[in-house]
């Protein structure tokens, strides 16, 4: 894939910069030679650790990622130890796992992308998806505390847990990465299933019961973040059956405006004003950090439901500001060809602000391919 007039090069389909053309040729000699990623191999439970070994060269199954994160310097190159670090990624290339549903793909790294935010951000599963997911929450706090990160307070610890014990779990928990001016900032993103129905204890510490009394049974809690550096809280609904109707409910728990929200949707998604809303289901989460502040609304759904192909989106994307994205039209020259039912992108985020335009995110899928059909 390719942004809108970006050209391409003659190597393998990629756009490379004329000033990265050596480092290029270079990695692709390795690559052919078959050189391993890492000098040092690192035990699995060990704490991670971003110096324990040295960067070497991509093997076959991760060259387009590699490539990738080496052309975001050393953020990239941090991150990349990171992945090794927590066992997605080997010295061979990618970890022999399962396909993820964190993407449409089954890679299990997503990127994320924000137009207010130019450190490089990602998802990441911690372990095999076909393993026990009963155990991610412990992973990602053993992970997160290797970082120095703040950890969820014993109380949040102790809803996430009685949550994920009313019904089966898909995932359990991803975690949550971000690297800019040399610091590692981490979340733990954790499973809430359909099951779970009394949450009252976290709602109601995020004064959310008016918004869910006026949805009704149509909205269900997804998942519960933690941010492990400023110990703000989350928490990410998805609203079945969505309307317009729904904009000003959500927007007065801000205290922002919801035609502000409504002609952001229509403008990235080319919807008439007013009219449907292009999808049907609505995500949307609210970040309390306490102190008397606002609530922090954002807004997410499926780029496959509002926009079609990869190639629409991008398209849309990109002429909404996506442009600004750090790394994002790398992202997309690096990705490889997948079969139409499929797609890069996971969702857009639209990120709510008093009496401005909303910040836009985006999710793609890291370029990833393997033996098993995603779910």
């Amino acid at each position: 894939m390719r942004l809108p007039s970006q050209p391409r090069s003659s190597a393998r389909g990629c756009f490379v910069p004329k000033q990265n053309l050596a480092f290029h040729n270079e990695f692709r000699r390795a690559f052919r030679s078959g050189a391993p990623v890492y000098n040092q191999k690192i035990q699995a439970k060990e704490r991670p650790n971003m110096h324990s070994f040295a960067l070497s060269y991509p093997a076959r199954s991760d060259f387009d990622w590699c490539w990738f994160l080496r052309r975001q310097g050393k953020s990239g190159e941090a991150i990349e130890r990171i992945l090794h670090d927590i066992g997605v990624m080997h010295p061979d290339g990618w970890a022999d796992w399962r396909p993820s549903v964190l993407t449409s793909t089954g890679s299990p790294v997503e990127m994320l992308f924000s137009t207010a935010q130019p450190d490089l951000q990602l998802m990441t599963e911690v372990a095999d998806p076909a393993s026990d997911p009963n155990g991610r929450v412990d992973e990602v706090c053993r992970i997160m505390d290797g970082y120095g990160a703040k950890l969820p307070p014993a109380s949040l610890r102790d809803v996430i847990s009685a949550a994920q014990g009313a019904g089966p779990l898909k995932f359990g928990a991803w975690l949550g990465l971000r690297h800019g001016k040399g610091k590692t900032h981490c979340d733990i993103i954790a499973e809430v299933p359909a099951e779970a129905d009394d949450l009252s204890t976290l709602f109601s510490a995020h004064d959310l019961s008016s918004v869910l009394e006026a949805f009704g049974p149509k909205v269900r809690p997804k998942t519960i973040v933690f941010d492990g550096t400023t110990g703000a809280t989350s928490i990410l609904f998805e609203l079945a059956d969505a309307t317009r109707h729904c904009l000003p409910v959500l927007a007065d728990a801000a205290q922002v405006s919801p035609l502000i929200l409504s002609n952001a949707i229509d403008g990235l998604t080319g919807a008439n004003p007013g009219g449907p809303l292009p999808f049907n289901r609505l995500g949307f989460r609210f970040t309390d950090h306490g102190n008397g502040q606002l609530k922090v609304l954002k807004l997410h759904f499926s780029a496959t439901d509002a926009l079609g192909s990869d190639d629409e989106i991008v398209r849309r994307i990109t002429a909404c500001g996506g442009n600004a994205f750090n790394g994002y039209g790398a992202l997309i020259e690096s990705l490889p060809h997948v079969p139409a039912r499929f797609k890069h992108h996971g969702c857009v985020g639209l990120i709510a602000r008093q009496n401005a335009a909303p910040v836009l995110c985006a999710g793609v899928a890291a370029p990833w391919t393997s033996l098993f059909e995603p779910y």
